[in-house]
């Protein structure tokens, strides 16, 4: 569990229902805890913000399938960025759209490209683009990686 006031996945657990309880069940959205206590009583967090969908699932130039929450991490431990989307446009084009925050430093840029590069394979191009804001998808919810690759290959891959 994280923090209260920072952004993570979410992931519950349902054991109401004896005959097919629901353990650590990934629902794909991302959300913020608050910092009050349930109302009910009970003294558990509650959720302050539900943020939307959180990503797709890639493919790596070597075929291999992974959960974007690969790439999320690697712009999340970078200080300077406020908010990114990463489009996997082909298994060797990924786009990456910055909005950069106060801490924004100039090579950070390139630190985001070595790492995603590292996940992805180092012959892949990362072209990180610095825009001023991000907008939801049609939903009104807001997806932090979308793969135009993972909908184009067979399933069992």
């Amino acid at each position: 569990v994280l923090p209260p006031g920072q952004s993570g996945e979410i992931v519950v657990t349902h054991l109401a229902t004896r005959d097919y309880p629901f353990i650590r069940y990934r629902t794909g959205d991302v959300g913020v805890l608050g910092q009050q206590a349930c109302a009910c009583g009970r003294g558990l967090p509650v959720l302050s913000e539900i943020q939307g969908r959180s990503t797709d699932f890639v493919i790596a130039a070597d075929g291999t399938v992974m959960h974007g929450l690969a790439l999320i991490y690697v712009l999340r431990d970078i200080p300077g960025v406020a908010s990114f989307k990463i489009v996997q446009e082909s298994l060797d084009l990924t786009t990456v759209y910055v909005v950069p925050g106060p801490a924004f430093q100039p090579d950070d840029p390139g630190r985001i490209a070595s790492g995603l590069r590292r996940r992805l394979g180092e012959a892949v191009v990362i072209d990180v683009k610095q825009v001023d804001v991000l907008p939801a998808e049609a939903s009104g919810k807001f997806r932090y990686v979308v793969s135009r690759v993972a909908a184009s290959v067979p399933a069992g891959r």
